[in-house]
């Protein structure tokens, strides 16, 4: 199984907001702890999906989800999409589902009961 992982740069003195792998052609974003943010540029995702059979961003680790987390995966999925990248979720807690409903960004994304799951179905 090929995989490579790399972390996400801290935001000034905030603590790292993701680690980044790649499994099987698959870019994995594995997000950390509360995504209430100020500001929108804080969670920026740093690796291009070009090339890569699709991006799963896992959210199993995340304790809150505010809207410029929910700007940053909008901003991810966009980008993915004009290289014809489908973006998915995978353990989506109540908090992000949450959002994700009330934006009606839900049904934007192919979402998956875990990481696990996401690159079982890809």
């Amino acid at each position: 199984m090929d995989q490579t992982r790399h972390e996400g740069q801290p935001i000034g003195r905030r603590p790292t907001l993701y680690s980044c792998e790649i499994v099987e052609n698959v870019l994995v974003y594995r997000l950390h702890g509360d995504l209430d943010l100020a500001d929108p540029e804080s969670l920026v995702f740093g690796r291009s999906p070009t090339g890569f059979h699709a991006v799963v961003v896992d959210l199993a680790d995340v304790s809150f989800f505010g809207s410029a987390a929910l700007n940053s995966v909008l901003r991810l999925r966009l980008d993915a999409a004009s290289l014809g990248v489908t973006v998915h979720l995978s353990a989506v807690p109540r908090i992000a589902a949450r959002v994700l409903e009330v934006t009606g960004a839900d049904g934007l994304f192919p979402t998956h009961e875990s990481l696990g799951a996401a690159l079982r179905a890809l």
